[in-house]
């Protein structure tokens, strides 16, 4: 326990008295030392949290008024002194204004008996302040141990956290490389104010600050709730994210201690992970290859030993092209639904391809989707013996809803295929081949006023049929024959034949 003055005036051999200020949590704060000092403003040489003893001899018993007192506690209680020793019978005893001030300003103010010395008091400090060093440091040592024990833990990273936060009594978090919270553990209630989500979003801002900096650092915030530590983890330019540490009061050196092991400590367990996450990546690519050559028992095999199930039959697969960073997101999201057995997935192409029942596929696709922030696609129902045709029905349905530009938008083959072969051709080689195909009509329609474009398209939708044509336009069938010639000039090409026809029409759906 740390030295304060409530545990000095415990102490039967130092017999001093409390006089004044001695409320419960004056008494019980800490003391990191104690001077002697008979100056009128002894402050320049002190530090907060110190205590000083004196014997009056700055007072003049016959020329210092009650005014003199007040301004003396008032320096010293300013500047943070935790209490007052008053030595008795040097020059007079405890001066009634001394102690009316002390009262007034709540400070604590004891009497130490003549026959006691001031280095008694100060050496009975001492000897507490090294019981409170050694019992830090023990403790220090214990939580080491017993953090490193938890290193050894399947989940090495979680179990760390959790005895940190059970060990230090306090706040402890992961802020992930995304930004977001991936673990949090409070053992004791440290700080309920961090529960809200301001104080969440303060946190993640400045955790995000320092991931940006991409190199090792740390950070320290404090408010009237408490302290909030942050420091990075991982390499330099690799950092695997933040870790948070909160409580009501500052860390001290055995703190520090701790926590520099445990920043060590979870740093190598998220390089093991993503080891271990990059070697699952590479035998899932692999079983992925078995399904598609028709190894179903040997892959159901292998999937069993390593924990899980295959997803039952019928079954889709669901496609998504995520970037880096919702990548990993969309893994680590997978990795927990691949322990409980509902879901295959692996990478493929740049692509994560994800195999689920049918019963659950729509949900999963959504929510992983919405999690990721990305589009998907999902095939046709169809048995583990068909996923290569399973598999292709998915990109083909990725790709499309990649086209409507719509975020975490899910898109099944059976729509594209109601949409017929044109809903495939909108990709980047074919929309230019249009764009160059009709770019002499619309200048001619930019520079003349016309719409021979809007012309060609409803005569197209009429199968080159003239009447029907010419009546929806509401003009003469000679004028829509004079535009379709003169459309046929300006592409060089006539548009007598069905293949010219589609090609035309194909340019105008895609362009």
């Amino acid at each position: 326990m740390h030295p304060s003055l409530r545990r000095l005036l415990d102490m039967r051999e130092l017999d001093l008295s409390l006089l004044a200020g001695g409320t419960p949590d004056r008494l019980a704060a800490p003391i990191s030392w104690i001077h002697s000092s008979d100056l009128a403003d002894p402050t320049p040489f002190l530090d907060a949290g110190q205590m000083v003893l004196t014997t009056g001899t700055q007072f003049d018993r016959e020329s210092t008024s009650q005014t003199d007192y007040d301004r003396y506690v008032e320096r010293l209680a300013s500047h943070g002194i935790v209490g007052i020793g008053f030595g008795t019978e040097v020059v007079q005893g405890t001066p009634p204004e001394l102690v009316t001030a002390c009262e007034r300003l709540g400070l604590p103010l004891f009497e130490v008996p003549y026959r006691v010395p001031f280095i008694a008091v100060i050496r009975a400090a001492a000897d507490l302040l090294a019981e409170a060093a050694h019992a830090r440091d023990t403790w220090a040592l214990n939580a080491q141990r017993a953090i490193s024990f938890a290193a050894l833990k399947p989940d090495a990273t979680a179990a760390i956290l959790k005895e940190l936060s059970r060990q230090m009594r306090r706040f402890v978090a992961l802020v992930d490389a995304r930004g977001t919270f991936a673990l949090a553990f409070d053992e004791a209630s440290a700080m309920p104010a961090l529960a809200t989500e301001p104080a969440h979003q303060r946190i993640l801002h400045e955790a995000e600050r320092l991931i940006g900096r991409s190199q090792r650092s740390s950070s320290t915030m404090s408010d009237e709730s408490g302290q909030v530590n942050l420091q990075t983890l991982g390499r330099r330019d690799a950092l695997r994210g933040v870790l948070v540490i909160a409580g009501m009061t500052p860390l001290d050196g055995a703190d520090q201690t701790v926590v520099t092991s445990v920043v060590a400590l979870t740093g190598l367990a998220l390089e093991q992970n993503r080891e271990l996450s990059r070697a699952r990546g590479l035998l899932r690519s692999g079983l992925l290859q078995s399904l598609l050559e028709g190894n179903i028992a040997l892959v159901r095999r292998i999937v069993r030993q390593m924990g899980g199930e295959l997803p039952a039959e019928p079954i889709r697969f669901v496609a998504f092209d995520p970037p880096a960073l919702a990548r990993d997101a969309l893994l680590n999201d997978l990795e927990a639904r691949d322990v409980a057995g509902n879901v295959f997935f692996a990478a493929s192409e740049g692509r994560v391809l994800v195999g689920v029942s049918e019963e659950d596929a729509r949900a999963v696709a959504e929510g992983l989707a919405r999690m990721a922030g990305v589009a998907a696609g999902m095939s046709e129902p169809a048995l583990w013996s068909e996923t290569g045709t399973a598999t292709k029905q998915a990109v083909q349905a990725l790709e499309r809803a990649l086209a409507s530009d719509a975020e975490a938008s899910v898109v099944v083959f059976s729509d594209v295929a109601e949409r017929g072969l044109a809903a495939l051709l909108p990709h980047a080689d074919a929309v230019e081949i249009a764009r160059a195909l009709l770019r002499p009509v619309r200048d001619h329609d930019a520079e003349n006023g016309t719409d021979l474009i809007g012309d060609v398209k409803v005569w197209l939708e009429h199968h080159g049929q003239w009447d029907p044509a010419a009546r929806a336009l509401g003009i003469h069938r000679h004028t829509l024959k004079n535009r379709v010639a003169l459309v046929e000039k300006l592409i060089g090409r006539p548009l007598a034949t069905v293949d010219a026809r589609t090609n035309l029409w194909l340019a105008l759906r895609v362009e």
